[in-house]
Parts: C-alpha cells; sequence; structure tokens
C-alpha cells in the first residue's frame, strides 16, 4: 500500500464515519437475520442475500464497526480491482478512479441500500476474469465461488472462463467454482427456503413489455435470466478474448442483461452496473495513455 492508497482508504474511512444515511434499506433486514443461530438463516424465503454477506454483516454488528467495515472493505477491493486491471500502468489515473468511486457513491451506497455485494461481485468477477486470462484458472473459480456466496447471482461469473487459454483450464475453474459455492450453501440445506420465495412483475420494467404486470417471477424463471445473461457475456467475452476489455466487458454484459430481464427496479442494481463501467472507463483511458506514448516516442524516433 503506498500514499495515494493510504490517502484514498482514508477518504473512503472519513465518508463512512461522518455520512450517515438517513435509511439503509434492507440492511437493518438483514443484520437481524444475521443474529439468528446461522442454520436458521434461510429459514426465511425472504432473504435473498449469501452466507458470506450475512457473516460479514454479524462480525461487523458485533464490532460496532458495520458502516465502516462495509465502505472500508469495498473501498479496499476497489482499489486491488483497479489495480490489476490497470496492471500498473498511471498510478494516477487508478488513484482518480479509485476516488472517483467513492465521490459517486458506491461505497456510501454498499451500505446505505444493505447490498454491498451489487460492487463486491463485479469486483471479485473482474479479479477472476484477469486471472482466467492469464490461465490462473484455479484461482479465478475461487474467487467467482465466494462471489457466489455473497449473492446467488455471483455464479453467472462463470462468463469469466470464456477467457481461459485451454478448455482443460476452463473446465477446472468451472468445477472449482462450483465446489466452493457448494460448500458455502450445503451447511444450510437442511432449512433452505430461499428458492420458495417469487417476485412480482413490475409495470416500470423492460421485462413488462412480454409479460403482464403482476405476474409471479420465480426462481426457475431466475435460472432462464441467467443463462440468457451469461449467454451474452459469454459471446462478448469470446469475440473480444484478446484484448484486456474483455475482462470488465464481459461481466457488464452480464449485469447489464440480468437487470433488463429483471422483474424489478431497485436502486441498487445500479451500483454493478456503475462499477464496472467505471473500471472500464478507467482502463480505456489508460490504453489511449500508452497509444499515445508509444506514438510520441515514434515521432521522436523518426525525428532523429
Amino acid at each position: 500500500m503506498n500514499v495515494r492508497g493510504a490517502v484514498f482508504l482514508l477518504f473512503a474511512a472519513a465518508v463512512a464515519l461522518f455520512v450517515h444515511p438517513a435509511d439503509t434499506g434492507d440492511l437493518a433486514f438483514f443484520a437481524h437475520t444475521s443474529q439468528k443461530l446461522f442454520w436458521d438463516w434461510f429459514a426465511d424465503p425472504s432473504v435473498q442475500v449469501g452466507p458470506l454477506q450475512l457473516l460479514a454483516f454479524r462480525l461487523a454488528d458485533l464490532a460496532g464497526v458495520l458502516a465502516l467495515a462495509v465502505q472500508l472493505g469495498v473501498a479496499a477491493l476497489f482499489w486491488v480491482a483497479a489495480g490489476r486491471l490497470l496492471a500498473g500502468r498511471d498510478p494516477w489515473l487508478r488513484f482518480a478512479v479509485c476516488m472517483a468511486a467513492v465521490v459517486l457513491g458506491l461505497t456510501y451506497g454498499a451500505y446505505q441500500d444493505g447490498h454491498p455485494a451489487q460492487v463486491v461481485v463485479p469486483l471479485l468477477w473482474v479479479l477472476a476474469a484477469s486471472d482466467a486470462r492469464e490461465g490462473r484458472t484455479f484461482r479465478a473459480g475461487a474467487l467467482v465461488g465466494l462471489s457466489a456466496g455473497l449473492e446467488v447471482w455471483g455464479v453467472l461469473g462463470a462468463v469469466v472462463f470464456v477467457l481461459a487459454p485451454e478448455v482443460r483450464s476452463a473446465l477446472r475453474g468451472l468445477a472449482v467454482e462450483a465446489g466452493v459455492a457448494a460448500a458455502l450453501y450445503l451447511p444450510f440445506a437442511g432449512e433452505f427456503r430461499m428458492f420458495a420465495f417469487h417476485w412480482q412483475v413490475n409495470g416500470d420494467t423492460l421485462l413488462s413489455l412480454v409479460v403482464a404486470p403482476g405476474t409471479h417471477f420465480t426462481w426457475p424463471m431466475r435460472v432462464a435470466q441467467g443463462v440468457v445473461a451469461l449467454a451474452a457475456g459469454a459471446g462478448v467475452g469470446w469475440l473480444l478474448r484478446r484484448t484486456l476489455h474483455a475482462v470488465w466487458l464481459a461481466p457488464l454484459t452480464v449485469v447489464a442483461v440480468r437487470m433488463a430481464l429483471d422483474p424489478v427496479r431497485y436502486p441498487w442494481y445500479w451500483l454493478a452496473v456503475q462499477t464496472l463501467v467505471l473500471l472500464g472507463a478507467a482502463e480505456l483511458l489508460a490504453g489511449r495513455a500508452r497509444y499515445a506514448r508509444k506514438r510520441h516516442r515514434r515521432k521522436l524516433a523518426t525525428v532523429r
């Protein structure tokens, strides 16, 4: 951690300590759920987050640092993901994009709405995609599996294995993802009622154009939604697999398509889109700056 990183984390911590939301959305419900005996966490079908998120809420709440833990944790992961994506290019750009994440309210929103996974899951996918692209699919699988432990839709991070250099390594990553995710949820198999929950299609969603508002949207429909989103992301990832753009653009496609096909429109869904767009903008700017420097050096060489 360098000076820029320390300044950034201090800024994120200051926001967490001194800016308090009037409404914390689902946070109180999840914090209350986490206080139950852990084997009862998913007895209530309305609990639609994963065990890792509930565990993090429980530990941070016990320590009395829930706001700080969530926002600083999200900020730290953003710093790591930005550093990995930019791969040592222009450290000031890394600092700028991370500061922008706090200024734009991504870290604050992750706490305010009670859904930090909306930021953390995309960041884990970017890290996993970087690993998969370099052939480190075991670690990539572990990261995607952990993201599923935050919220079930994290399994869609399987899109990153399109970037793996070999089919065998991609299959290895998928196996690790499945193993990690299963290990996180199996302890709750006895009282696991998450999949009994259903939503109603809202009239202000794109889905309402083809499905009547008020229609029950069940988990089998969620699976179909995820398959479509995953297929779209895999297509984009395959087309761009030789470029660094695929590392963030394939996950962004998955998130955007999933959001477009969602039966409800919650404000915290935008956090995932904004996270990936912000990282993508930084990567594109870094690429343009690098190209400009190379072009300048070629001109100087020609003059000499």
